[in-house]
């Protein structure tokens, strides 16, 4: 207070006639900044929105230099300039930087990770709302416009609650750099510009010097870790100022700064599952030495009778790349009793675990519920949902359109002359978007699981809605899906009849934290810069209809007859469909608010479909084109390296594994054994011992060490060899612990445990609830993308350390439908081998 006095002393000896003395002997039309608190916003101005800043002569330029990172070079993004004024109806704005290197559409949607120039505006009127519910928005305006003659069609980008921000304007270059002049309708928010009227206001800049963004500079000095696109409380204000008045208004104090979501760093030194152990599976932890060679002793110690029931010695430490640690080896796996236990090296502890045999049976069942807490289109009640309980999220996709307009790349979309109903689904990620092609792996790796183990989950198992009507819970899950993947299809009345949406969200980045609204404003006719469409219809999503309606064929003849035949008809439909447009792509569509999901070849996806369709009909046809397709598509992924055996991008191991399991095909056996084999020989060589390697740590890694570890169950169902089930036992000792950060990648299970996941309504924090048991984090990730990342994960150690439980970080702490479907499948398949009824 004593700061804002003096500011307010000094403001009023200077007031005269409407024109305030600055630094100088300039004049402006109203009272200099409160350096990072509060711009004052002189009304009414006589601003012409033309690109030209001659006048904005009177109006205080503001330089901010300061940020979490920034170029070091005056000339070339070290700093930005705005301004701010009002007449009676709008807002305006301008941002100029000096850059010598403009990069910009380098980076297909990301443009946050490129030269652009961003601002806040929350005229809610909840100046210190955390969420960005209605009316706060953030809008990112990119150099990609530069020289735009209509100032409505400009590449708006950011977060909101319901959309976008009418927001006008014209970017263009300046002498050393570029810049934007905007303006915002103020009176389409119902706000009238009077004396003291106080809003949130924020601005940013990014700057790229070569490719990726490698300065960030901010304004309000409240935002200390470049969390405004999440956070709005840590905008500062925007303050009208009366031209003439001698009163200056002061901004609003919060009456408790927002506490920051606590960062989970694992102090332990002994990495164990943090779940649990079979009795009579293999038992391994992890213990961080000083030194190479270093051999230490262990006890593993009853936890409810404090006393020690093993002992031994653990093999010399050797140094493991990937994390950057000496490790050495634990095996415990002789003692077979039942209890909690703990492992103990001098002063360092493990986590607490259990040994027993039924140590993933809940897991499995919460694995599964997380399809149920991310359905679209269906209220989820306090019965089935508990504090996960919410209204129902976007109705209103009953009645959605096509995208039209330029996406990111430049390509003009039409749109359609039709609505159709694209209600239901899953949510995809931390986003309320919808995708087919994740929608297409997640549902096949549940429909997998049921044909692999058809009795794991009886009706009544999950306590969903449909509990009770006498089918398999787990098919009840996957048909809400199914169902919404048959809407994406394109109508006979379509010149492309057959073809299959790519994906359905938003035009603009929802707010974060935020409840999925129940009805939404789709822009069906396409009058505004927001709105909520399909996109592009492409082979490979149409290819993912085919092959998951044909396996829903085969496994509800016998359920539901009319479902079976319907999913037949859509799959040859849509198989007719990508022969007759077998290359049309994803891309980059529309440049924000969602996925782009792109892909590049769809000959994998070829052969999953063709697969599926001949094990449900027997047709021969399909067979063929197998055999054709194999030659060109890669099976069970690079094997030559450490990636993951499938993904939404690489779906012809799917296929294969059908074939060998459904077919028993010795030859698709063979490879996927052959494939299993490269996975173990990985393992051996990674202290952390789990079957992915060091190139693996990519953008939801934890999903790779999954899919591999699939691959490796079958391996042993085919073989017997217990060597590929100590594997896949592996993998998730190595999920829910024994990792190089010592915590359990899976909510809700281990003592250090994800609490902060990257999604839109498990906010954990005031009105939403924290992530629901059984939920899994991406993982660590070798080149994070998010701030929260930059900012708090240790970038200087090996990938496998590169994570952060913050809602902020997509790239680390993202939750997933495709990567939660693998947890639930080897999770399940393990509590069937070693749980007894």
């Amino acid at each position: 207070m004593r700061q804002q006095f003096v500011v307010l002393l000094i403001v009023l000896a200077l007031l005269s006639t409407g024109i305030v003395a600055a630094q100088d002997g300039e004049t402006w039309l109203a009272p200099p900044e409160i350096e990072g608190e509060a711009v004052y916003i002189p009304f009414p101005v006589a601003i012409t929105l033309d690109g030209d800043l001659s006048d904005w002569a009177e109006i205080q330029p503001i330089t901010v230099d300061r940020g979490p990172y920034t170029s070091g070079d005056p000339a070339n993004n070290g700093s930005f300039t705005f301004g701010t004024a009002a007449d009676a109806e709008n807002l305006y704005l301008y941002l100029t930087m000096p850059d010598q290197n403009i990069i910009t559409g380098q980076h297909g949607t990301d443009y946050w990770n490129e030269d652009s120039l961003e601002f806040y505006l929350n005229l809610s009127g909840d100046r210190f709302t955390t969420t960005y519910i209605d009316q706060v928005f953030q809008i990112n305006i990119k150099p990609l416009d530069i020289g735009n003659t209509d100032p409505a069609a400009l590449t708006i980008t950011g977060s909101s609650a319901a959309g976008g921000v009418p927001v006008i304007g014209f970017v263009f270059k300046t002498e050393d750099g570029w810049g934007f002049e905007a303006a915002v309708a103020l009176a389409d928010y119902g706000i009238t510009p009077e004396h003291g009227l106080e809003i949130g206001f924020q601005v940013q800049a990014n700057g790229a010097t070569t490719q990726d963004r490698d300065s960030k500079l901010i304004w309000s000095l409240a935002d200390t870790g470049d969390n405004s696109w999440q956070d709005p409380s840590v905008f500062g204000a925007g303050l009208f100022y009366e031209i003439g008045r001698d009163d200056v208004p002061l901004p609003t104090a919060p009456d408790t700064a927002p506490e920051p979501a606590p960062i989970v760093l694992a102090a332990l030194l002994l990495a164990a599952n943090q779940t649990g152990y079979f009795m009579t599976g293999p038992k391994y932890a992890v213990h961080v030495a000083a030194a190479e060679g270093e051999q230490t002793n262990w006890s593993l110690v009853n936890v409810d009778s404090g006393q020690s029931v093993l002992e031994g010695t653990t093999t010399p430490a050797v140094w493991d790349e990937s994390s950057g640690d000496y490790v050495q080896q634990i095996d415990f796996s002789m003692w077979v009793g039942l209890g909690t236990y703990k492992l103990v090296i001098g002063t360092d502890e493990s986590a607490p675990f259990v040994i027993g045999n039924d140590i993933y049976q809940t897991l499995a069942v919460d694995a599964l519920r997380y399809f149920y807490l991310n359905r679209s289109g269906i209220e989820l009640t306090e019965a089935n949902a508990g504090q996960w309980a919410r209204p129902a999220g976007h109705l209103s996709d009953a009645e959605v359109t096509c995208y039209k307009g330029v996406d990111a790349a430049g390509t003009e979309w039409p749109g359609c002359d039709y609505v159709l109903d694209g209600s239901g689904g899953w949510y995809d990620a931390g986003d309320y978007g919808k995708y087919v092609v994740n929608g297409g792996i997640s549902l096949w790796t549940l429909l997998n699981l049921y044909e692999r183990f058809p009795a794991a989950f009886p009706d009544g198992s999950l306590n969903i809605p449909e509990s009770g009507n006498g089918v398999p819970d787990i098919l009840d899950e996957a048909r809400w899906e199914m169902e919404w993947i048959l809407k994406m299809q394109l109508p006979a009345s379509d010149p492309l009849a057959g073809m299959v949406f790519h994906k359905l969200h938003d035009q603009q980045w929802a707010g974060l934290p935020l409840m999925p609204p129940t009805d939404y404003d789709n822009d069906n006719e396409h009058l505004t810069s927001s709105g909520r469409y399909v996109f592009q219809p492409t082979t490979a999503a149409t290819l993912n209809l085919a092959a998951t309606a044909a396996q829903c064929a085969r496994i509800w003849k016998e359920i539901d007859a009319n479902f079976s035949a319907r999913c037949l008809s859509a799959a040859e439909t849509a198989w007719q469909a990508a022969l007759q447009n077998p290359a049309i792509l994803a891309g980059n569509t529309p440049g924000s608010g969602g996925g782009n999901y792109e892909n590049n070849t769809v000959a994998d996806e070829f052969l999953w479909a063709a697969a599926e369709l001949y094990i449900t009909t027997g047709n021969t046809a399909y067979a063929d084109e197998v055999k054709n397709r194999a030659e060109t598509a890669p099976l069970f992924g690079p094997q030559t390296g450490d990636a993951a055996s499938m993904y939404w991008g690489d779906t012809a191991a799917l296929g294969m594994i059908s074939l060998a399991m459904l077919n028993n095909d010795e030859t698709y056996r063979a490879q996927l054994i052959s494939t299993a084999d490269a996975y173990l020989a990985i393992l051996a060589e990674e202290g952390y011992t789990l079957p992915m390697g060091i190139k693996g740590y990519v953008w939801g890694s934890n999903s790779g060490v999954l899919n591999n570890a699939i691959i490796l169950a079958m391996a042993y169902d085919f073989t017997g060899d217990e060597v590929y089930l100590n594997g896949v036992i592996a993998a998730l000792d190595y999920l829910l612990g024994r990792n190089a950060l010592s915590t359990s990648f899976v909510s809700g299970y281990g003592e250090v445990a994800p609490q902060h996941v990257h999604h839109r309504f498990w906010g954990n924090q005031g009105q939403f609830p924290p992530p629901p048991p059984g939920a899994l984090a991406g993982g660590p990730n070798a080149e994070p993308s998010d701030p929260d990342a930059l900012n708090n994960a240790n970038l200087n150690s090996g990938p496998a350390k590169r994570y952060v439980d913050l809602i902020g970080s997509y790239s680390t702490n993202e939750v997933a439908i495709n990567w939660n479907a693998p947890l639930a499948w080897v999770v399940t398949y393990l509590d069937q081998q070693f749980r007894t009824p």
